[in-house]
């Protein structure tokens, strides 16, 4: 017998088998970022081309404009416009509101006759089944704890409040997480549901964590919520990523003191980072020009060429450490309060980017009905060229270009 053929044997097989192991672990964890890039269980790189449709989070709870489309043939156009991802916003009455959707709003009939009758989470279920045959991947948007306003923060406590919620009680942050848990089990059979965006744009007073003296009580601390939502949603469903949005400012004296967005704001991920495993974080910012929120660098004499210091402060020297994903940006370049002035942002925006090789990103919105940004498609429903001009030239980058001067 030839003891070291043997051995080479089963050598070879044990190495065989902790390869498919391996090969299995990975296939098992679904969507992952690897060096600032997302990928999905394949291994297969994904450039995020992405495109924001609400209504789900409204008064209406379903999506825009389907008082005048089909909202089969949005998802249909969004495809064929380029766009492979979409980022859908929703709300605790989407889940627990059994109204059905065209006594909320009118929906035409002859153009949606599959969902009349149907409860806004009826409607979300085969909005997403739909999106996921047309292969479209999805981001779901935990956008408020109620669909009257942009709320805070991811729980309600305050009794004076309790009108904004569907069942006129407190929200807690059991209660979000609960919920957060829900979505990712439930469409857990779609292949192309990517990712949940935990909370939408939580602001005023909601900090990263300690340091700042006059807010110490850790319920409005944002990174350990963060992370105890992440936790439970990748125990639900380990295939998605999640989404962790910027808050708008710390207040805890490391900070740079920049104009910023709610959202924008990450900087405390550089000392104060968030205990979420790398592989299935994403930091989305949210930024936006002069015709949504109008920042005293705007008024600049080197204006815009001084914007792009403070989005590599705020997010963009967080990659490629980390995937940042652009989750909200927009308005309506030209048609706007401010003229031109958005035009020069957004194209400005979109350098730094292509500066950075930070191509993935989700713009606002897809429909026209947003008031201060537009959409896609103009109150006509044409689409806007100069607006997809600019995403096609974003889209086509695919690496950094030489070191931009804002670099120190």
């Amino acid at each position: 017998m030839d003891t070291n053929r043997t051995y080479r044997f089963w050598q070879t097989l044990l190495l065989s088998i902790v390869m498919l192991v391996t090969t299995a672990q990975a296939l098992a964890s679904g969507f992952y970022v690897n060096q600032g890039k997302i990928y999905d269980a394949t291994g297969q790189h994904i450039q995020i081309r992405g495109i924001s449709h609400y209504g789900f989070n409204a008064d209406i709870l379903q999506p825009e404009y389907i008082w005048s489309m089909g909202w089969k043939e949005q998802i249909a156009q969004i495809k064929s416009l380029g766009f492979n991802a979409v980022r859908v916003p929703f709300v605790p009455d989407t889940l627990y509101n059994t109204t059905p959707v065209n006594q909320l709003s009118y929906v035409e009939p002859n153009l949606n006759a599959d969902i009349i009758g149907k409860t806004p989470l009826q409607v979300l279920d085969m909005w997403m089944a739909e999106a996921d045959r047309q292969g479209l991947y999805v981001l779901l948007d935990f956008h408020s704890v109620t669909n009257k306003r942009q709320y805070p923060t991811w729980f309600i406590d305050n009794p004076a409040d309790f009108n904004l919620m569907y069942n006129n009680q407190a929200y807690t942050e059991a209660d979000w997480i609960r919920d957060l848990v829900f979505v990712a089990k439930r469409y857990a059979n779609l292949s192309h549901f990517m990712a949940i965006d935990i909370d939408n744009e939580p602001n005023s007073i909601v900090r990263w964590s300690t340091g700042d003296p006059n807010v110490t009580d850790p319920k409005y601390y944002w990174k350990a919520a963060a992370e105890s939502a992440a936790s439970a949603i990748l125990a639900a469903n380990p295939n998605l990523l999640i989404f962790v949005q910027g808050i708008n400012g710390n207040f805890d004296g490391k900070e740079k003191n920049v104009p910023m967005n709610w959202g924008e704001d990450f900087q405390p991920q550089a000392y104060q980072p968030l205990n979420i495993p790398a592989d299935k974080l994403v930091l989305t910012p949210h930024t936006y020009g002069p015709d949504v929120y109008v920042k005293s660098t705007f008024s600049a004499a080197n204006y815009p060429n001084n914007l792009a210091a403070d989005w590599e402060t705020l997010f963009g020297q967080f990659y490629p450490a980390h995937a940042v994903v652009i989750g909200e940006w927009g308005g309506k370049y030209g048609q706007g309060t401010s003229g031109q002035q958005d035009v020069l942002w957004q194209n400005a925006f979109v350098d730094y980017l292509l500066s950075k090789g930070m191509s993935d990103g989700f713009y606002w919105c897809y429909t026209p009905n947003s008031g201060d940004t537009g959409g896609i498609l103009d109150n006509n429903l044409q689409v806007r060229q100069d607006k997809m001009a600019l995403l096609h030239k974003l889209w086509g980058a695919s690496a950094p270009l030489s070191a931009p001067t804002w670099v120190q």
